[in-house]
């Protein structure tokens, strides 16, 4: 009976232990199943994997601090001592840690001229000056280090503002000559208002284009001007946010464009990016497809670029010629995803802070081993140092040969040194048809000046055989046609 007793114990124990690690298995499954991923896109736009590009590194924000929590912050600024400044808008103040999260003040809460109303952008100048887009009070306005009152700037006089004209500043940057670059927020299809150093407005910077349109154009031929009236109509896309880069150029996104969502402007507000280029990827939800909506851009002192997408929450890397170099992030409740991304930014060390506006907290990210090298070799490609990039392309191909871009620096190596074979097919793996042709052409031009001696005599020998051949064809056609023609006469 004890036996018996025994083994029924020993048999419910076992069958605890199992149902405890079946739920066990079922609760961490889910954590396993989402760890760090990245990827690349191929020439088709296709996404191949890649090893991790970025790994979470560590999150900033209020809570049990000093500072308090942030509500539906909106931007976010690195100052050139790596200072962190949110434009914590929800609670009508900017907020500054510094880069490891160490609360050092809050500007905008004290009564008077300095206090701010649902700020939505911050830039802090070389001096250390804050500029804030103080939106729900309708102006720019300008404090020092301190926090101390300077000066404001007010919705600007011109004759191309109606009276009636909505002034809402939502972003800014202020470049070396002083002068200011502000997105007015609703959508301002218009451009950028420009003003300078005393608030004079001098234009609008910078205006997307209109992509031509056919019928568009014939509807305005044959309708009448009330017709006109009537036709809804059809305005370029805004300007999400924009940053200025330490060369001086204006770097913008669009969310609602079709291609050209990334910008480079020039000091005249020229795009001289990657020109009629979409950037991002397509994102299935359902049965739709969303296009890459970029909010905010960031350039760190490696030239890498860095856009994040509001729809997929991805972060995208390119390069200064506008090649992707990596893909991470996303949306989710987990560390390392996004639910509601708003602003991004990198440190001097390559590390990328985005702002989560429904979170209220940043996340930090460090770029791994393989990021490093992404971004070494890129910048040595740029600046046109192609056999010193050569070796460290081959060590990412080594790590991930998916990664066709790595073949095109390789092949530029080739073509660099004269070795155009070799160039021939790295450009072919690469499916860089532009590159193939070149380094086919130089391959040609040496292989013809090398064998000068005993090319240029047979290619002589096939003119001439050829012309001999042509010649007695045509001379018995011609005779063939007389011999019919007395035939019937």
């Amino acid at each position: 009976m004890q036996r018996h007793r025994g083994r029924r114990k020993g048999h419910v124990l076992l069958s605890v232990l199992v149902l405890v690690g079946l739920v066990f298995g079922l609760v961490a499954a889910p954590v396993a199943a989402e760890r760090e991923r990245s990827w690349v896109l191929d020439k088709d736009g296709q996404p191949l994997t890649a090893p991790v590009a970025y790994v979470f590194d560590t999150e900033i924000d209020g809570l049990y601090k000093e500072s308090g929590t942030f509500r539906n912050p909106s931007d976010l600024f690195l100052d050139h001592e790596e200072n962190i400044w949110i434009a914590d808008s929800g609670n009508n103040r900017l907020v500054k840690f510094t880069k490891d999260g160490t609360f050092l003040g809050e500007y905008g809460t004290e009564p008077g001229p300095s206090k701010l109303n649902a700020p939505e952008g911050v830039f802090i100048t070389l001096d250390g000056n804050i500029w804030v887009a103080d939106r729900g009070n309708s102006r720019v306005v300008v404090l020092d280090p301190n926090g101390k009152f300077i000066r404001d700037f007010p919705k600007p006089a011109s004759k191309l503002l109606a009276a009636d004209q909505v002034y809402q500043p939502s972003k800014l940057v202020v470049d070396r000559r002083g002068q200011l670059y502000v997105l007015n927020g609703g959508g301002d299809y218009r451009g950028m208002f420009l003003l300078d150093g005393q608030g004079i407005f001098r234009g609008f910077f910078a205006a997307n284009r209109l992509p031509f349109n056919l019928i568009r154009l014939v509807i305005q031929w044959v309708t009448t001007e009330a017709q006109k009236r009537q036709i809804s109509k059809i305005l370029p896309t805004h300007h999400a946010n924009m940053h200025l880069d330490e060369r001086g150029f204006i770097w913008a996104v669009s969310p609602l464009g079709t291609d050209e969502q990334i910008k480079k402007l020039s000091a005249v507000g020229i795009n001289v990016y990657k020109l009629d280029f979409s950037f991002g990827e397509e994102v299935r939800r359902g049965t739709q497809t969303i296009k890459a909506q970029f909010v905010d851009i960031t350039v760190d002192q490696q030239e890498i670029v860095s856009a994040l997408d509001f729809n997929s929450g991805r972060v995208y890397q390119y390069d200064q010629l506008g090649n992707l170099l990596a893909i991470f992030g996303g949306r989710g409740p987990q560390r390392g995803k996004f639910e509601l991304p708003a602003s991004i930014a990198t440190d001097q060390n390559s590390r990328v802070y985005v702002l989560d506006a429904n979170r209220n907290n940043i996340q930090r990210f460090r770029p791994t081993g393989y990021a490093q090298l992404v971004h070494e070799a890129s910048k040595l490609y740029y600046d046109g140092y192609y056999p010193e990039s050569a070796d460290l392309w081959r060590e990412v191909l080594r790590r991930n040969s998916n990664f066709e871009f790595g073949h095109v620096g390789v092949a530029k190596s080739h073509f660099k040194l004269g070795n155009y074979l070799d160039a021939m097919r790295e450009y072919a793996v690469a499916r860089d048809t532009d590159g193939y042709s070149l380094a086919f052409g130089e391959y040609r031009h040496d292989f013809l000046r090398q064998n000068f001696g005993w090319v240029m005599p047979l290619l002589i020998l096939a003119i001439w055989l050829g012309w001999t051949l042509i010649s007695r064809s045509v001379k018995r056609i011609m005779a063939l046609n007389l011999e019919v023609e007395d035939e019937y006469v």
